[in-house]
């Protein structure tokens, strides 16, 4: 009878953390996918993809090990090592795994990213940990006693109550570390996006130059015979403040670049061979 007990307190344990990391990946990578998707943005939902199987494992793994061992002080070790994973993962994903797998998918992206870890990178990677930090102690603190009562709890709501917690902690989590890396990069996609789309909703019709400056039409201009085409939107290189970001657009089949500043346009040209 004990050693049932203690397997399914494991198994909670288990699907509490798996709960943590599906959280966290949803708000960090999954929202992300969402809006690029809405952007013809390349491969959207590929950060989701790639990195929510390492925040499952990593969460499943913490929630695990604290209640094999049932040590509060092990436990807050156990989610603040998860933490230290997940700050990592906000940075990794975006930078590293994500672009190595569109460049697999699509090789002729190798020569056009310029992807690369800058000297702020560990900052940002600590800031990330920081904010994680906070919603992981709370979720190591409140599981040996939250999981307790659900292992005997009677109805659906006592046994899923606390992964509900800790689903609503690690979202709130994942939504801040998308504003470090996936926000600063999303942004002028989107803006570009919509530069191009001004553009071809008002095309042969005239459009005052108020609107034509605040659209950045002007950027468009050595590219406008391809924007009719069907396009796709992907970040190709960031200065290390991301402030100034470089959008490549494949329309179909041909390839152009933008640079954008503070989310806004300011030129592009054509970059196929």
């Amino acid at each position: 009878m004990e050693t049932k007990l203690k397997i399914r307190k494991q198994a909670f344990g288990l699907s509490y953390g798996l709960a943590a990391g599906l959280a966290f990946s949803v708000a960090l990578w999954g929202l992300d996918g969402y809006y690029q998707a809405r952007a013809f943005a390349y491969f959207p939902w590929l950060k989701f993809i790639t990195g929510a199987p390492l925040t499952l494992l990593v969460g499943g793994l913490a929630g695990w090990l604290t209640s094999r061992f049932e040590k509060p002080l092990l436990g807050i070790l156990f989610w603040a090592a998860s933490a230290a994973a997940y700050a990592w993962l906000t940075i990794l994903v975006p930078v590293v795994i994500a672009p190595a797998a569109m460049k697999l998918f699509d090789p002729a992206l190798q020569p056009l990213f310029h992807y690369s870890f800058h000297a702020n990178t560990s900052q940002l990677t600590a800031v990330a940990f920081g904010w994680i930090m906070i919603a992981v102690f709370i979720a190591a603190v409140i599981q040996i006693p939250m999981l307790e009562q659900a292992v005997f709890s009677a109805s659906v709501f006592g046994r899923i109550s606390p992964h509900i917690v800790c689903t609503i902690l690690l979202f709130v989590s994942g939504t801040l570390a998308d504003s470090l890396y996936n926000q600063p990069l999303r942004e002028p996609l989107i803006s570009m996006n919509n530069t191009i789309q001004f553009a071809l909703d008002h095309q042969g019709l005239e459009v005052n130059s108020k609107a034509a400056r605040q659209m950045h039409l002007s950027s468009l201009r050595p590219v406008e015979p391809y924007i009719a085409a069907e396009r796709r939107l992907v970040v190709s290189a960031f200065d290390p403040l991301l402030e100034k970001v470089d959008i490549l657009i494949n329309f179909e089949g041909h390839w152009v670049e933008c640079s954008t500043i503070f989310n806004n346009p300011l030129n592009c040209a054509s970059v196929s061979p």
